[in-house]
Parts: C-alpha cells; sequence; structure tokens
C-alpha cells in the first residue's frame, strides 16, 4: 500500500469528532432561547415594517417564554459547573454564542421599541399644539384699535390610528 493509501485507510478508521452530550436542563436553555430570539425577530420585522398592532398576537407567546427562559437561566445557574463543564468547554461555547445572538436580537428590539416611541410621542406634542393653538388662537388689535376676534369656532379634530 503506498504512503497516500494508508493516510486514508488511517482517517476512515478514525471517529468523527464526538459531540458533548447536553444535559436536559442545557438542551431546555438552548431551545427557549431559540425560540425566544425567533420571536423577537418576528417581532421586529413587525415593527420595521411598520405594522406594531400584529405584535399583540406575539404577546402571549413572548411572556411564556421569557418566563420559561427565566426559568431555563435559574436551572443552569443553580448546577452551572456539573451542566456545562469546565470553563472553556464545548459547551459553555455553545450557550455563549447562542446567548449572544438572542442578546443581539433583544437589542435590536429594545432600539426600535425606543424609536417608535419618540416617534409616537413626537406626533402626540403636534397634535396637542396644534390643538392649543386652535382653541387659543393669538389676539391681537386691528386698524380700528380693537382686538379682533377669531373667526370661526374651533376646529374639531380626529385621529386615525394608524401612522
Amino acid at each position: 500500500m503506498t504512503r497516500q493509501g494508508t493516510e486514508d485507510a488511517t482517517e476512515k478508521n478514525q471517529a468523527p469528532a464526538e459531540q458533548p452530550v447536553l444535559a436536559q436542563p442545557v438542551r431546555d436553555f438552548l431551545a427557549i432561547s431559540d425560540n425566544l430570539t425567533n420571536l423577537l425577530a418576528r417581532e421586529n420585522a413587525l415593527l420595521e415594517t411598520r405594522r406594531p398592532r400584529e405584535t399583540k398576537a406575539l404577546a402571549g407567546e413572548k411572556i411564556r417564554l421569557t418566563e420559561a427562559y427565566k426559568q431555563a437561566l435559574e436551572d443552569l445557574r443553580s448546577k452551572e459547573s456539573q451542566y456545562l463543564g469546565p470553563k472553556d468547554s464545548t459547551i459553555r461555547k455553545k450557550v455563549k454564542a447562542t446567548t449572544e445572538l438572542f442578546r443581539a436580537e433583544l437589542a435590536r428590539h429594545a432600539k426600535l421599541i425606543i424609536r417608535l416611541k419618540t416617534v409616537s410621542e413626537g406626533i402626540v406634542k403636534s397634535i396637542s399644539d396644534e390643538a392649543m393653538k386652535q382653541k387659543n388662537p393669538v389676539r391681537n388689535y386691528g386698524q380700528n384699535g380693537r382686538m379682533n376676534t377669531p373667526y370661526g369656532a374651533g376646529a374639531s379634530l380626529s385621529l386615525d390610528r394608524q401612522i
């Protein structure tokens, strides 16, 4: 057999690197984290496409997953070294990577919410300012030296729920 043939045979006999066996609490935590990350991504997509009312349908699931996430995190922390192994273990790296993805999506979500809140408050303030101007118009003196009376009654204001 040639040297190449020997190397090929040796490579075939070697078992692939084994994936670590994950304890049930670790599997639960990873699954819940993935589900919560995906839910936040869906909600972020709705907010970015200006469909915030559609996020109401996701609220119940988000609350359920958030509670499950808290519980799974507590379970992991209670026996961290048993479930995650040494500081540089593959399991810890996987948990860290999953957590980083979740945190990135959560940060994106927070930015979107803050941006939408700021826009909404600006719109409400503008409407309020305009309503006050119409309610209390600036009064001034006319050419005859008397106060001018504002023309017409106050205008009604209606708001559309969609922005």
